[in-house]
C-alpha cells in the first residue's frame, strides 16, 4: 500500500499527528499527507520538529502538506504570511509539495462569480507570491480544482497559464463536478502535470432537499460521499492517471475504513 496515504480521517481515535502516524502504520502505510490541524494548525516550526522526529521513528514520511485558506478576502495578506510559515513546516518535514486553496469558503457561485475577473487577479498574485518563497526552500506548490473560478477545464487551464510559475497540479476526482466538468476531462487535459492526487467521491443531484449540497455551475449540487458509495469511477481515474504517466501518492479524503483501503490497494496493485 506503499502509494496510498491517509489525507482526512475522521476517526475519534484521532486527535494529534503522532496518533495519526501511529494510525498510518497501523495500517501498513508509508506516508501520510499533512493538513493544517491539530499541532499544526498554525505553521508552528517547534510542532514540526517533534512531528518529524517521531514519523522517521515509526518509518512515516510526508507526501503533501495541504492548507484551507481564502486568498481573495480582504485578509489576504495575512494568509499569504501563513502560508510562508506551513512552506516553512513543509522544509522542516521534508515534504516536498504544499498544496493549498486560492477562494476557499464559498458554496454559492454568484457570491464569487460577480467579481470574477477581480477575483481571480487577487488568486494569481498571491499565488506568485507563495510560489516564489516555497521555492526559496525547496518547496513545490501544487494546486488542485477548486472552487468556481480556479475551477473547470478552461478555468484552469487560464490559471495555469497566467499564473507563469512552474507550479503543480492535484488531482481531486471530486471538486471537478463542482464547475460542471468530470474528472476524466480534467485528467485528460492535465494528467502530465499531476503531482499529487486526492480520492474523493461524491453524488450528483438535481436538488438540494438537505441543504448540504454544493452548487454546481451547470444548476445541479454536489455531494461528498465516502469512497466507492458515489459516482466517481476509482478505478478508471486510476488508470487513467497511470497512462499518463503518474506515479505518485493516493490521498484518500474520508475513507480510513479498511474496506475502502484495501480496494483500493488492490485498484493500484491490478
Amino acid at each position: 500500500m506503499s502509494k496510498i496515504c491517509f489525507y482526512s480521517v475522521p476517526h475519534p481515535s484521532i486527535s494529534s499527528y503522532f496518533d495519526l502516524i501511529d494510525y498510518s502504520v497501523s495500517h501498513g502505510l508509508t506516508h501520510l499527507e499533512g493538513f493544517c490541524r491539530f499541532e499544526l494548525t498554525l505553521p508552528d516550526k517547534q510542532s514540526a520538529k517533534k512531528i518529524k522526529a517521531y514519523a522517521d521513528e515509526k518509518g512515516i514520511s510526508f507526501s503533501c502538506f495541504s492548507v484551507f485558506v481564502n486568498l481573495i478576502g480582504d485578509d489576504a495578506p495575512e494568509m499569504i504570511e501563513r502560508l510562508k510559515g506551513f512552506a516553512e513546516v513543509c522544509a522542516i518535514l521534508e515534504c516536498p509539495y504544499l498544496h493549498h486553496t486560492i477562494a476557499s469558503n464559498f458554496s454559492n457561485p454568484e457570491e464569487v462569480l460577480c467579481n470574477g475577473e477581480e477575483n481571480f487577479q487577487k488568486g494569481i498574485k498571491a499565488v506568485r507570491k507563495i510560489y516564489d518563497y516555497a521555492e526559496g526552500l525547496g518547496v513545490k506548490t501544487i494546486y488542485e480544482e477548486q472552487g468556481y473560478i480556479f475551477n473547470g477545464v478552461n478555468g484552469f487551464a487560464r490559471f495555469l497559464k497566467e499564473v507563469d510559475r512552474n507550479i503543480g497540479v492535484v488531482a481531486d476526482f471530486g471538486n471537478i463536478y463542482q464547475a460542471g466538468n468530470t474528472p476524466e476531462e480534467f485528467i485528460n487535459a492535465f494528467g502530465h502535470l499531476v503531482k499529487h492526487v486526492h480520492i474523493k467521491d461524491v453524488l450528483i443531484k438535481d436538488n438540494n432537499a438537505t441543504g448540504q449540497g454544493l452548487k454546481t455551475l451547470d444548476n445541479k449540487y454536489m455531494f461528498e460521499v465516502p469512497v466507492f458509495e458515489g459516482c466517481v469511477d476509482i478505478q478508471g481515474l486510476i488508470a487513467r492517471l497511470e497512462f499518463k504517466g503518474y506515479n505518485g501518492f493516493y490521498g484518500l479524503e474520508f475513507a480510513a475504513d479498511k474496506e475502502s483501503i484495501e480496494k483500493i490497494d488492490l485498484m493500484l496493485k491490478g
